[in-house]
């Protein structure tokens, strides 16, 4: 398992999606233990990718990921997907976002063409289902807990360098 920083699993996963656009799904959770917020995201071709994310201060996330499992059994795709929302990952280029309000184009439409496809500085290459269920998000970390023990081990190291157990001690 090969750990790597959080904007290389989501380059990952962008693209995995470009073999793969439809069929995503994800399911959302806070890890209490480790203070992260940890996304499992999969597709039944691809596998299944953990993300594991914190708010170092209000503009700056960090994080890493991992890819658990190359295969998704269909107990655990079933699991998934219930209780689920939509959800995505946003891709946008500020300064062809500028252009175009510059051109007089409403923030409003740049968004909703994004939402339909069309690429005016902000696109969506993953789309799916995503579930935010306690007990669907506690199943997936019960079932990949063993997958995960040396991801979350760097997590703590990385959040222990970033200072942010500090005021816990």
């Amino acid at each position: 398992m090969k750990i790597k920083p959080r904007n290389d699993i989501l380059r990952d996963i962008i693209r995995d999606a470009k073999k793969y656009p439809k069929g995503w799904n994800a399911t959302f959770g806070y890890d209490s233990n480790l203070f992260s917020h940890d996304c499992y995201i999969f597709h039944p071709n691809i596998g299944i990718y953990l993300l594991k994310e914190y708010n170092k201060n209000p503009f700056e996330v960090k994080g890493m990921g991992s890819k658990l499992a190359r295969h998704i059994d269909e107990d655990i795709e079933e699991q998934i997907t219930k209780k689920s929302g939509d959800f995505g990952i946003i891709q946008g280029d500020i300064q062809k976002i500028l252009r175009n309000i510059n051109k007089g184009i409403p923030p409003q439409q740049i968004l909703t063409s994004a939402m339909n496809g069309r690429d005016l500085g902000i696109t969506i290459p993953v789309k799916g289902r995503a579930s935010t269920s306690k007990d669907t998000f506690h199943t997936m970390k019960n079932i990949f807990c063993s997958h995960q023990k040396k991801l979350e081990t760097s997590y703590e190291k990385m959040v222990s360098e970033d200072g942010i157990y500090k005021s816990y001690e």
